[in-house]
């Protein structure tokens, strides 16, 4: 199923955090590339996401499905913006970005856990 689709059956190239989440619950399909350089990988990131830094990007296209649904991210949405248009002009049209990034993520896991230790 495709899923990146606005309202208006447009193409859609952005998710935010919650957005995404709820997505990731109904599906298991989407590939999650995570496009921070290596000297950031060490913090948090989204497990089961492929690595591949925002300048490696040209020489792995061979690597990437143009049948399956990507959500690029980074730190905090800039480098995964400038990654997805980058992919959607050389034909990968299933791409969109995590607004906000790994910050944005994190901001909401946590806003999860609270409500989840509250409802206890």
């Amino acid at each position: 199923m495709f899923f990146f689709k606005n309202n208006d059956n447009g193409p859609k190239t952005s998710y935010t955090a919650l957005e995404l989440m709820n997505e990731m619950e109904k599906r298991k399909d989407i590939l999650l590339i995570d496009v921070r350089d290596d000297n950031e990988l060490a913090k948090e990131g989204i497990k089961g996401a492929m690595h591949i830094s925002a300048n490696q990007i040209p020489d792995k296209l061979p690597l990437l499905p143009k049948d399956k649904d990507m959500v690029i991210f980074c730190h905090v949405g800039f480098r995964s913006k400038q990654v997805r248009n980058y992919l959607r002009k050389a034909g990968f049209y299933r791409t969109a970005h995590l607004k906000g990034g790994l910050n944005s993520w994190n901001k909401e896991l946590k806003r999860k856990a609270s409500e989840l230790s509250t409802a206890e």
